[in-house]
């Protein structure tokens, strides 16, 4: 009896080895891409319980959803920036778009960024299965759902889905019901108040995809492992998704430069990233988020990476490398000296990696990654708190 439970045992623990996914395996170092391809869809969502100051109908949002992909995506063409604009084809779409583009760079088209714009996820592919976590990303003002490209599709590739929806009246354009829709009006007036709103209104949405409404994601999310994040407005909206919807366990905030609301959960695990050289929120606005960092009191954690500026947590280096305010070159916000912002690539590694290590302490629970968020990975290029 004694022989034969000592073979199940061991028996149970062979198997352990063989099912732990390479992801396990491999991202204990959080810097490296992900074991996964990785898929993105778009789809249009109405909430009928908000109205539309300009229509009439329900509050409606143009989301994008990254996710991890079956193993057939790897053999597939990546996803072309006109996909993000829905292929151009609705009246109007793609001079609007490029009219929003062209205040990153002038003369700026969508033909070129078919050629040029890089990402790896594959267009409408099956999702992988297995039960996935969910981050709840939101853009900042006047930016686009899919103006992260560095940051969701790094999350989709360690295992998680990855919803982000253009704010209606924030977003810098958007397509709805076939028509472009562009930032401004009613709408914009009402961001502050909609923006939350607007992301525990996908939190719900997938609650329902997940139930079957949508038979892609049916069975496809873990509900209780669910976590926010955003840049500029996007890192206020995260802040203030926090503070309002218990749902969400953890947040990521990149820059945050909005209003928010009373704090409610000192104890939520928060990380707070930010750029030395920001002039957009200027020194005011990282000490307010240097004190949000030190009023927490959960699990915290504090990047303020060097020569880093506003832009620099966007995608928008793919727009235009030289753009300032975070890529190129610029001032410094304390004594107005010439500057050479920090390697777009090398940012964009820093903030993902630690965003990572984070969610996969307080959000999937998986041993191996407190030991990153121990300590300063970077030297002189970060400074780091915790």
């Amino acid at each position: 009896m004694k022989h034969s439970n000592l073979n199940s045992c061991l028996f149970g623990i062979i198997a352990l080895i063989i099912a732990v996914p390479s992801q396990a395996q491999n991202s204990l170092d959080p810097e490296q891409f992900g074991p996964y391809p990785v898929g993105v869809t778009s789809l249009q969502l109405d909430d009928h319980s908000r109205v539309d100051p300009e229509s009439g109908g329900p509050r409606q949002l143009l989301t994008e959803i990254w996710y991890p992909a079956n193993d057939s995506a790897s053999d597939l063409a990546p996803n072309k920036f006109s996909e993000f604009i829905l292929r151009g084809a609705g009246e109007g779409f793609i001079e609007v778009a490029e009219e929003g583009l062209s205040g990153y760079r002038e003369g700026i088209t969508v033909a070129e960024l078919d050629q040029s714009f890089e990402n790896i996820a594959v267009r409408d592919v099956g999702i992988r299965d297995g039960e996935w976590p969910l981050i709840l990303f939101s853009h900042g003002s006047g930016g686009t759902r899919f103006g992260y490209i560095y940051f969701v599709e790094h999350m989709a590739s360690h295992g998680y889905i990855v919803m982000s929806a253009d704010h209606t009246g924030n977003a810098r354009f958007t397509f709805l019901d076939g028509k472009p829709v562009v930032r401004g009006g009613e709408r914009a007036a009402n961001s502050a108040t909609d923006r939350p709103n607007d992301v525990s209104f996908l939190l719900d949405s997938m609650i329902k995809m997940n139930a079957g409404t949508d038979s892609r994601f049916a069975g496809r999310v873990n509900l209780e492992q669910v976590a926010v994040s955003g840049m500029s407005f996007g890192g206020s909206t995260s802040i203030n998704v926090l503070s309002q919807d218990a749902r969400v366990k953890a947040g990521v905030m990149l820059a945050p430069g909005g209003s928010t609301l009373e704090r409610k959960n000192p104890g939520t695990p928060i990380m707070m990233v930010i750029g030395t050289e920001d002039s957009v929120i200027g020194a005011a606005g990282n000490e307010r988020n240097r004190n949000y960092y030190e009023a927490s009191e959960g699990p915290r954690y504090l990047v303020e990476i060097l020569d880093a500026g506003h832009m620099t947590f966007t995608s928008v280096n793919q727009y235009n490398p030289n753009y300032g305010r975070g890529f190129g070159t610029g001032t410094r916000i304390t004594n107005d000296e010439p500057l050479t912002y920090i390697d777009a690539g090398e940012a964009h590694t820093i903030t993902a990696a630690y965003a990572l290590a984070f969610f996969n302490t307080y959000v999937r629970g998986i041993d191996g990654f407190a030991g990153f968020l121990r300590e300063n990975h970077y030297g002189d290029k970060i400074i780091f708190k915790r």
